[in-house]
């Protein structure tokens, strides 16, 4: 408990003030979430019998954030760059090793691994470079706060008082009231903060501004439980050791990861 408090302590002004200041402090900031990610991504896959193309993972992954930073955001063709050399060269490194089996199955969990890794997390700088993009950077991160901490307090206030099953088998302990209660809690939350901070840089509905909350609330959900269903197929309690009770990087950012990619293209069409 003690280790969870000064990580948090630490950790939380410092991430308010990379993504509040953006710029090169937080591209290195994506570059350094990528790196430890794919390590632990791989580790994990590693662990379970698998065999990704490490090397080439990280080169590739750790190409997209700096691509996106240093060239046009205009100029988006450029980011499929190294998911296509990822590609071309796991597939040439396998043939030139003379490898057969569990070819697919390791040159897809590299690239499962960039994608899913490396591509979302570099939507951080994308949305950096909205209008109010630092904000609603932070803004993305308070509501993931919001939402699990409202899912885990009415999940042990009223959880399983009206729905008996639990909200997935692959997190059991989650209840439907508190997916419910995250929701509901993350849709007011992001509401009073456009109130007082006007994020939005346009007049929106109410409505609008709710079902959005909602939205990012059930994403940050699924971003959680989708780490969670990985960790179950390698057999794996925590992604990693590096913020010791709060587990690894993964761990801490699995629903963050989910959060701002979806923000960024909601803000887009808006």
């Amino acid at each position: 408990m003690l280790n969870r408090v000064i990580v948090a302590l630490i950790g939380i002004p410092i991430l308010i003030t990379i993504l509040l200041k953006g710029g090169i402090s937080l591209l290195l900031f994506v570059n350094i979430l990528i790196a430890i990610g794919l390590y632990e991504f791989f580790k994990m896959a590693e662990l379970s019998g698998k065999n990704p193309e490490g090397v080439l993972g990280y080169i590739c992954g750790l190409a997209i954030p700096n691509i996106i930073y240093f060239a046009k955001v205009s100029e988006k063709s450029y980011l499929f760059l190294p998911i296509v050399f990822l590609l071309i060269l796991s597939i040439v490194k396998k043939v030139v090793q003379n490898r057969v089996e569990n070819s697919s199955r390791d040159i897809g969990i590299t690239i499962l691994g960039v994608i899913y890794i490396a591509v979302l997390f570099s939507h951080m700088l994308l949305l950096s470079k909205l209008p109010n993009g630092e904000k609603w950077l932070l803004t993305s991160q308070i509501l993931v706060w919001i939402s699990d901490t409202s899912a885990y307090f009415v999940g042990i206030s009223i959880g399983r008082r009206f729905f008996k099953n639990g909200f997935s088998i692959i997190s059991p302990k989650k209840s439907v009231e508190g997916a419910i209660g995250s929701v509901i809690f993350t849709s007011i939350s992001l509401y009073l903060i456009d109130s007082y901070f006007n994020i939005f840089t346009t007049q929106l509905n109410p409505v609008i501004i709710l079902l959005i909350g909602a939205i990012i609330s059930v994403v940050a959900q699924v971003g959680d439980l989708g780490e969670s269903m990985f960790k179950r197929e390698f057999k794996i309690k925590d992604s990693g050791k590096l913020l010791g009770e709060h587990g690894g990087i993964l761990d801490r950012f699995d629903s963050l990861l989910f959060v701002v990619p979806v923000v960024y293209y909601l803000l887009e069409f808006i």
